[in-house]
């Protein structure tokens, strides 16, 4: 008679039992599954954390690197205006002392020839213009005053339609009549009226019959 053996079969390797081992399977894998959710829930935590934390590093080094290349920028700019600076007056102190070496050279040069150099002949062309108007203003002066100290000289000649009376130095007659007499009554109004001055009677043949004057008191 054949024994029947109703116990489970069993695995000696650490008491492992193939009876229970779908129960097993199936709670580790859930086990597993939930530590993969809960390291998933975990990573996504970390990972906004990780990615914020990123985010203000990477503003910060932003600013700071702007900040930096501003400064950068500012002091190259600084050097370059410097440097602008030094050349232009350098160049400005090299263009004066090279005109003033030449300036120098030139009126020693003019000297030793007997000549006048450039600011000599300026400084004597500004005096020859101040000297002209002086001259100029002097003449003026001296024609006012001639002009008014000078009597106007009154003519009473014949002419081609009787008699005439003109004054010295102007081409166009002040009157005409047709007898001497009147023409000679008119002139001597006038005379004294814009006295002092002169009256010169001529004969028929323009020769000087006769002259008055006539001062300013009415003499």
């Amino acid at each position: 008679m054949t024994a029947t053996n109703d116990e489970t079969p069993t695995d000696d390797r650490k008491g492992f039992s193939l009876k229970t081992l779908p129960d097993e399977v199936s709670g580790r894998a859930r086990e597993i599954w939930l530590a993969g959710l809960g390291a998933l829930e975990r990573l996504e935590q970390e990972g906004d954390k990780v990615f914020e934390t990123l985010v203000e590093r990477g503003r910060n080094y932003e600013d700071t690197r702007r900040a930096q290349i501003e400064k950068a920028t500012e002091t190259v700019r600084e050097q370059q205006e410097t440097l602008t600076e030094d050349v232009t007056r350098r160049l400005d102190d090299a263009t004066q002392s090279v005109e003033q070496a030449v300036s120098d050279t030139l009126s020693g040069t003019l000297g030793q020839l007997g000549l006048a150099s450039r600011s000599e002949v300026r400084n004597l062309s500004r005096r020859v213009g101040e000297l002209s108007k002086k001259l100029d203003a002097l003449s003026e002066m001296l024609t006012a005053q001639q002009t008014a100290v000078e009597p106007r000289v009154f003519h009473v000649a014949p002419s081609d339609d009787g008699w005439s009376i003109t004054v010295e130095g102007e081409e166009a007659p002040v009157g005409a009549h047709d007898t001497k007499k009147a023409a000679v009554s008119t002139a001597r109004t006038t005379a004294k009226e814009q006295a002092p001055s002169q009256l010169v009677v001529h004969k028929q043949d323009r020769s000087v019959q006769e002259s008055f004057s006539y001062e300013a008191d009415g003499a």
